[in-house]
């Protein structure tokens, strides 16, 4: 089942809308702006990513009674007090040719990219200006009963783990503002 729209809440809306029109290259489809049911209003606004789906932002304004106070941080992971990498957001690009003309657009825009080989997708990663790990990814081969099987092994392998992961991820250097 397609997912219909994942959203975040950003700080500063004009430099995500800058980084999401620009640095991704979605196309602003709709704003909703309503009323909080907490007290305060929000822009809810959402971006064509070019399959049917949907990626949004939340712009969140006056809400004291729903916010702890303005220093609240936005980010997926780093907002959570979580590394970067944690938490992300993957969008699928149609291949080798694909990736690098996105590839390139983040090096236009400013952004540090970095690239791993997952061995059935390939991935560059970058950070959003609120530090949301994002991700351009497409399919290597096809997932078949071999990794289906290893999953549901490791899903019971408590013991820790003795492989390396993609240390890139790992040592993502810090969001930059944009």
């Amino acid at each position: 089942m397609p997912v219909h729209h994942l959203a975040v809440a950003v700080k500063d809306v004009s430099n995500a809308h800058d980084f999401y029109t620009k640095a991704m290259g979605f196309t602003l489809a709709k704003v909703v702006k309503n009323m909080s049911p907490a007290g305060g209003w929000t822009k809810h606004l959402f971006y064509d990513i070019g399959d049917g789906s949907l990626f949004a932002i939340w712009d969140l304004r006056g809400m004291a009674e729903v916010l702890p106070d303005e220093s609240w941080k936005a980010g997926l992971s780093t907002g959570a007090g979580l590394p970067v990498w944690v938490n992300h957001v993957a969008f699928t690009c149609d291949g080798a040719d694909d990736m690098e003309l996105r590839k390139q657009r983040w090096l236009d825009y400013g952004r540090t990219v970095i690239e791993v080989d997952h061995g059935f997708v390939r991935s560059i990663y970058t950070n959003d200006p609120d530090g949301t790990f994002v991700e351009w990814t497409y399919n290597t081969r096809a997932l078949n009963e071999a990794d289906r099987e290893e999953a549901e092994r490791l899903l019971l392998d408590d013991e820790p783990s003795t492989q390396a992961g993609e240390s890139a991820i790992f040592h993502f250097p810090p969001t930059k503002a944009a």
